[in-house]
């Protein structure tokens, strides 16, 4: 099995410390009716050889919009690591969550559930260490089966404290193709200052959570 995650989070350009450049902005997770819109990406097989990962599996997500301009969202197609990253933001330059794209390959099986288990073990033992180390107050919260966009993903989370951002949820995603050994890692990083995670079951309703609930192989 070959896996490769994006590098943590990356300092982003901000006007000042992370409360004043998020300017009172606070994604209100009770009403997902606030994204009006969304942006189409496809990481087609065109895209994946422009950028050097043929053997990636070809992707789209939609990406949610602002309709009220409050938070912009920006896609970084040549991320330091990864196949693509998308980055939310307010105008001041706050964050307010990042996810990245990232390839994975996983043999074949012909039952899910013990390829699903396979896909846990090695992300649990190979990529949540890399991640967490290094990182302030970093835990490990838990793992386990969720359902993403009408497909059986592993999921991983927890949580950091970060220099300029503050306190950190992240959410780490395996998401195996089931007509393919290609499949993808999705990591989502998320300010609690600007999104007030209080429980697992909050993910959804947050961005990167709207955004990752798109996904579907191509």
């Amino acid at each position: 099995m070959a896996l490769t995650l994006a590098s943590p989070l990356a300092a982003q350009s901000q006007a000042g410390a992370q409360g004043d450049a998020l300017g009172g902005f606070q994604l209100d997770l009770g009403a997902p009716q606030e994204v009006v819109a969304g942006e189409t990406f496809k990481a087609d097989a065109e895209y994946l050889s422009k950028h050097g990962k043929p053997d990636a599996a070809p992707f789209v997500v939609v990406v949610p919009l602002a309709g009220d301009g409050s938070y912009q969202s920006r896609i970084v197609q040549t991320p330091q690591t990864g196949l693509v990253k998308f980055v939310f933001s307010t105008e001041g330059g706050g964050l307010i969550e990042a996810v990245t794209f990232s390839e994975l390959s996983l043999p074949m099986a012909d039952d899910e559930e013990p390829r699903l288990n396979y896909l846990m073990e090695i992300m649990s033992a190979l990529v949540v260490p890399g991640l967490v180390e290094g990182k302030a107050d970093a835990s490990r919260t838990n793992t386990r089966k969720v359902e993403i966009g009408g497909k059986t993903a592993v999921e991983i989370f927890g949580t950091y404290t970060d220099a300029d951002y503050g306190k950190i949820h992240w959410r780490l995603l395996g998401l195996p193709n089931a007509e393919a050994e290609a499949g993808v890692v999705a990591l989502a990083q998320i300010a609690e200052e600007a999104v007030p995670i209080t429980s697992p079951d909050d993910f959804p309703a947050s961005l990167s959570g709207r955004l990752l609930e798109s996904f579907s192989f191509e």
